[in-house]
Order: structure tokens, then C-alpha cells, then sequence
């Protein structure tokens, strides 16, 4: 039995700096000194820390310490407050990727974004960041969550738990996208460390029969390891220390991989690693001199003589008959052995050892596994294309059936995000092999370069035939508040509101549906930009064109009041061209307010006073269509006169000489 430890197993940066803190606190006299929480996920290493003096305690009422480290996971701010409201030392010892978290989810807060936390929202690491988002933070920490929350029009930023998977966050982004959120602002905020240790252990659970995942039970990075090992269709355990090791785990196992979590430290890595040692050198002198002559890698001819839910028993000329593990049958999980062999077929093994009851373990898969490389080998180095069945999903992919375990990335199945890759599943299709390594057992296959090599033909394809001007069948493929996007074919095309018809459109959503089927007309095709700028409404008679006979001066005409301003009332008379009725217009006595004679809805008639076709006007009356009312004979009253008649008094005054005396003298 091999094995072999992924790189970047163990400790990560934050937790490392936490202990090395700790301990030179206690080297300084700090002691005994408290931690909020444990300081690490793995109680082996907590009981070594209490015995250096470093408790730790879930609530400040259990503090009796006047030192306190904050852990790496981070607290909220009224974690700080309260500390310092009751006199306590305080150590922060926050990872900087989860202070990076907190600052982000503070900043997008204040600024009026709903801060969405991708994450175990009872994770310590997510409660603080919680506490950081205020009342604009919420956790999630399945993708159907979203659907629950009334996110069209609202401004989103989207972080995630620093030990969050990879594939989880892309898929929360790509389901993100479709809820018409007015500004999205992503943060993956995914520690380096951690996605170096998932596809360090993603990638070693390919190439072994075993995963041995090392960490504490309540650490939730080493959780997603052996989650991640076990969904790529590896047998997994998760242990704590060495004593959990069970040796039976390894019967017929013959590779082994070994990671750890961030929460792991060396020295308990260092114990699994030599108990494995120990086994290695024990199961080696058992397997030594199987069969005499044959021995274990051998390849034998056998006879299947009886099949059985769990094994085969195959006659390989021996004193008794020689095993076969249903897990070595084939590479396929849950397989049933009567669809791999019948009674009577004649299959070459591979010996795998002789169990301590003197049984011979036999595998059928990797002598499969043997023959099928060397055609592989030559399909990869001529790069050919191989057609082959998905038979299973596992973490972060399938797997195909190529005569030996093939793997492929779900990011490499196809040209656009598949929510359900499992659908796959049944399906032949083709694939190219980008990566063989057969001493490690590591084939991976690629499915989406195939796809981009054909959608790259057919897009040449189509940007040497669209033109300006043209007539194309499309299938509406989102809408959005300005449009909606047409798919021509694999590549789309935008119908902006403002062609989608000649009168004024307020909601896409009135005109086209998603999923319809729409002829549209070529305004614009940029290959350069890749740009494609559709029209609707030149599919139809441009109501303008006819309007010099239709809404010619003096023509009395009918229509719909569409819209009330202040000043009058529009009349739609025609798809795209509305007429205006002067509030002077609408009836020869004085109209104060429009809406006191006209209401939306209503039905009018009007005479054509005036059209400028230039600029696409139409002056109506309603007024002119009845006879003005003649103005009234002013009304005179007769006012009788008395006539009074009155004795004016001549007074006479002396006086000098008048100006008659002048003259006459």
C-alpha cells in the first residue's frame, strides 16, 4: 500500500499566527490568559493549550482571565464594546482574509447595499461578519435561498465564508445575475489557502482508492475536505487523531491519499503518517509470495463461476477460487456484477493480496484500467477526439467511462453554467483528453473546447452572412429594463425599447415575452464589438409615412386621450403618432383644468389644425367641431332722468374796468 499527503495540508496562515501569539503571551507571564471560543477546531490541540494556561470560554460571563485573544474567525463589533466596557486585555488575533471580509461587508453596508454572506450563517467566522453588515447583512448558504429574497432593483455586494467552496460561489453569482439586481458587486473573499487545500484534495481523491481526511469533527474546512473526497467518488474517513484509524479501512486498498485541515497541527499529522508507515510495512510481508509463483500485480486468466451482490467468485486454477470485490469489478459506483461479467466468462485479473483468511483478492477494473492506457495514450498524444459515457457526478464534476476512470471539471462540460450536472449522466458524448498521467491514474477530459472550436465555426459563420437591413428569426432570451436580448443563433442581439414599436413603450415585457419567437430587422451589426442592434417596429408601416393624406389640415379625426399635461390632452391616433389638443382647443367656454373636461381613456373626435410632418406634430381641436356660440346683445338698463331746473344767482361784484372798456376806449 502507497500513500502520499496533498500539498498545503494543515495549519493555514491565520490559525499558525493565532498559536504562535498564544504562545509568546504565555512566554511574556500573560497567564492564564482566556479565548472567546475555542482558538482552533481540534480539541487535541485545545487540551494542549489549556495545559499551557490558554482556556478557552463561550461567553465573557466565564471569563475570569484578564487577557482575551480574539480567534481568527473574527467577532462583531459589540464583541469589542463589551470587552472593553469590562476592562478585559484584548489580543486580536482576526485572520486578515476575515478582517478583509468585514471591512468589505462595513464599507457595502453603509453605502446602501444588502450585503449577502455565502456561508454557515451559525459559523462564529459568519456571525461576526454578520455583525459587521449591521441590519443590511444576511446569510445564505444554499442557492435556492436566494429566491426567497426581493432582490430586482436593489444594490448587492456578495462575499462569501473565507472557507466557502469555489464551485458554490461561481453558482451563487451565475444565479445572482438573473434577479435583476440594479448593481452587483462580487467579492470572492475565499482564502487562497483554502482553495489551495480543496483542489489539492480534489485532485489527489482522483488519483487514490482511499482518502484519509485529518481534523477535528467540529471544524467546518475539514468537513468540506472530506465532503469534497467523498463527492468525487473516493472512499473517505474523516479522522481526528490516530486512535480513530481502523485498519480493515484498507483491505484491497492499495493507494492511499492523506490531507488535513486548517485546524490540524503537525504533530498529529506526523502520528497518522507513521501509523500508516507501520501498516504499509505489515501489509507488504502479508502480500509477499502470493501463489507461489504469482504474485501481487500479476496479471491471471480466470473463470467466473458464481456472481453475488457483493463480489465475484472467479476459478483461476488454485486450490479456491479467487475473490473479486464488487468495488473492483469497475471504477462505476453502486455497479451491479451481473452487468459487468456472466457465469462462464473468461476475464483477466490483476492479484491484489491474499486476505488473512487465505482468499485471493482479484480486480477486473485495473487491468481494465492497463489495457485501455495504451489506447489512451495515443489518443491523447495525437489529440483525438473520444466518444465515451457520463456514468456518475462527483465533487466538482463527472466521471466518463474510457475503459478506465475518466474526470471531468464541471467548468469544462460545456460553454455556459450547467445548474444540474447530473443531467449529463447516460449521455455520450465526445471528449479530449488534456491531461495523462497514468502513473498517478490521472486522466482528465474536456468536453467544452470541442464546443467552443464548433460555436467558433458557426459564429464565423454567422458574422459573414448578417448584414444591415436584413430580416432574422430570433428566440427572446432575457429582458431587461431597456430591452430585450434576441438570440439569432448563438449570438445576440439587442432590441432596444425605443425600436421596439412606433408609439412609446413603456415595459419591454408588453411587446415580447422570454422564449418568443420574433422576426426582427438589422439595424447595426459590429463584429469588431461584437455588437447587434435589432428593430421591431420597422416590420410595420411607419404611421407617419401615410399621415400627409391621413392627418392633412382640416381632417376630422378620432382617437384615444392618452396622456393629460397642463397645458392640453394627447390623442393617440395611430400607433405612434399622438396628436395634441391645446387646453384652448377643447371647448369654446374656459376650461381651467384639462381634467375637469377630458379623462385618460377617452374617446374624442378633434379637427386637424395644423401637421408638421418634419417634426412629427399634430395640433388638434375639439372646439372646431361645433358651432362657436354667438356672443349676447349687451344689456342696457334705462335710467330716467329728472330734470331739475335751478336759478343760478348772478352775483356782481365791483370791480375796475373790463377789458370791453379797454377795447371800446
Amino acid at each position: 500500500m502507497d500513500f502520499q499527503i496533498a500539498p498545503h495540508a494543515g495549519f493555514c496562515f491565520g490559525v499558525k499566527m493565532a498559536i504562535k501569539k498564544g504562545e509568546e503571551l504565555v512566554r511574556a507571564g500573560h497567564v492564564p490568559l482566556a479565548t472567546l471560543g475555542p482558538l482552533i477546531h481540534n480539541p487535541q490541540e485545545v487540551k494542549r493549550l489549556e495545559g499551557m494556561g490558554i482556556y478557552a470560554r463561550d461567553s465573557f460571563e466565564e471569563i475570569q482571565e484578564k487577557t482575551v485573544m480574539i480567534r481568527t474567525h473574527g467577532v462583531a463589533p459589540s464583541i469589542y464594546d463589551e470587552a472593553r466596557s469590562r476592562g478585559l486585555e484584548l489580543y486580536d488575533c482576526t485572520c486578515p482574509f476575515v478582517s478583509k471580509v468585514q471591512k468589505l461587508a462595513h464599507e457595502y453596508s453603509q453605502n446602501g447595499y444588502l450585503v449577502l454572506i455565502l456561508g454557515n450563517r451559525s459559523h462564529p467566522e459568519v456571525e461576526g461578519i454578520l455583525g459587521w453588515a449591521g441590519e443590511n447583512g444576511i446569510a445564505f448558504q444554499q442557492i435556492q435561498e436566494l429566491e426567497s429574497l426581493s432582490l430586482a432593483g436593489q444594490k448587492v455586494c456578495l462575499v462569501s465564508q473565507t472557507t466557502e467552496n469555489l464551485e458554490r460561489f461561481e453558482q451563487a453569482v451565475s444565479a445572482l445575475e438573473q434577479y435583476g439586481i440594479e448593481e452587483l458587486k462580487v467579492f470572492n473573499t475565499i482564502c487562497s489557502a483554502t482553495r489551495e487545500r480543496q483542489n489539492a484534495a480534489l485532485e489527489l481523491a482522483g488519483t487514490v482508492d482511499f482518502m484519509l481526511v485529518i481534523g477535528g469533527s467540529n471544524s467546518a474546512n475539514t468537513q468540506k475536505l472530506a465532503n469534497i473526497c467523498r463527492q468525487n467518488g473516493c472512499r473517505t474517513e474523516h479522522i481526528e487523531s490516530v486512535e480513530d484509524i481502523d485498519s480493515a479501512w484498507f483491505d484491497g486498498v492499495e493507494n492511499v491519499g492523506i490531507t488535513a485541515g486548517a485546524s490540524t497541527p503537525d504533530w498529529i499529522i506526523r502520528e497518522v503518517t507513521l501509523k500508516m508507515e507501520e501498516m504499509t510495512m505489515e501489509q507488504g510481508l502479508e502480500s509477499y509470495g502470493i501463489l507461489g509463483e504469482v504474485g501481487r500485480d500479476d496479471i491471471v486468466t480466470g473463470t467466473v463461476v458464481k456472481i453475488d451482490n457483493d463480489e465475484v467468485l472467479v476459478d483461476i486454477g488454485g486450490k479456491s477460487e479467487g475473490i473479486i470485490p464488487v468495488r473492483e469489478l469497475s471504477f462505476t459506483k453502486n455497479v451491479n456484477p451481473a452487468d459487468v461479467v456472466k457465469i462462464g466468462d473468461e476475464i483477466r485479473l490483476m492479484v491484489i493480496k491474499e486476505d488473512k483468511e487465505g482468499n485471493i483478492l482479484l480486480s477486473k477494473k485495473r487491468v481494465d484500467q492497463v489495457e485501455a492506457m495504451e489506447k489512451l495514450e495515443e489518443i491523447y498524444n495525437e489529440g483525438k477526439v473520444i466518444e465515451a459515457p457520463v456514468v456518475d457526478v462527483v465533487k466538482g464534476g463527472v466521471i466518463v467511462d474510457i475503459g478506465t476512470r475518466g474526470f471531468v471539471p464541471a467548468s469544462r462540460l460545456d460553454v455556459k453554467f450547467i445548474e444540474d450536472i447530473a443531467s449529463f449522466v447516460g449521455q455520450t458524448l465526445e471528449f479530449k483528453i488534456i491531461k495523462f498521467e497514468p502513473e498517478a491514474r490521472k486522466i482528465v477530459l474536456d468536453r467544452r473546447s470541442i464546443l467552443e472550436e464548433t460555436e467558433k465555426a458557426r459564429k464565423e459563420e454567422f458574422w459573414a452572412g448578417i448584414a444591415e437591413g436584413q430580416t432574422r428569426k430570433g428566440t427572446v432570451r432575457r429582458l431587461a429594463q431597456f430591452g430585450a436580448f434576441i438570440d439569432l443563433g448563438g449570438v445576440d442581439g439587442l432590441l432596444h425599447v425605443s425600436e421596439m414599436g412606433w408609439g412609446r413603450v413603456k415595459n419591454p415585457g408588453d411587446v415580447v415575452k422570454v422564449g418568443q419567437e420574433v422576426e426582427v430587422y438589422v439595424l447595426g451589426a459590429d463584429k469588431e464589438t461584437g455588437k447587434i442592434s435589432l428593430g421591431l417596429k420597422q416590420l410595420s408601416v411607419n404611421p407617419w409615412e401615410a399621415a400627409a393624406e391621413t392627418f392633412a389640415a382640416g381632417n376630422v379625426v378620432s382617437g384615444k386621450v392618452v396622456r393629460i399635461v397642463p397645458f392640453g390632452a394627447f390623442v393617440q391616433l395611430a400607433d405612434g403618432v399622438d396628436g395634441l389638443v391645446h387646453i384652448s382647443q377643447i371647448s369654446w367656454d374656459r376650461v381651467e383644468k384639462v381634467e375637469d373636461a377630458l379623462q385618460i381613456g377617452q374617446e374624442v373626435s378633434a379637427k386637424v389644425l395644423e401637421l408638421d410632418l418634419e417634426n412629427k406634430k399634430v395640433s388638434l381641436s375639439i372646439k372646431q367641431l361645433t358651432e362657436r356660440p354667438a356672443k349676447p346683445a349687451p344689456v342696457v338698463e334705462e335710467v330716467a332722468e329728472e330734470v331739475v331746473e335751478e336759478e343760478i344767482p348772478v352775483v356782481q361784484e365791483e370791480m375796475g374796468s373790463t377789458i370791453g372798456d379797454l377795447f371800446n376806449a
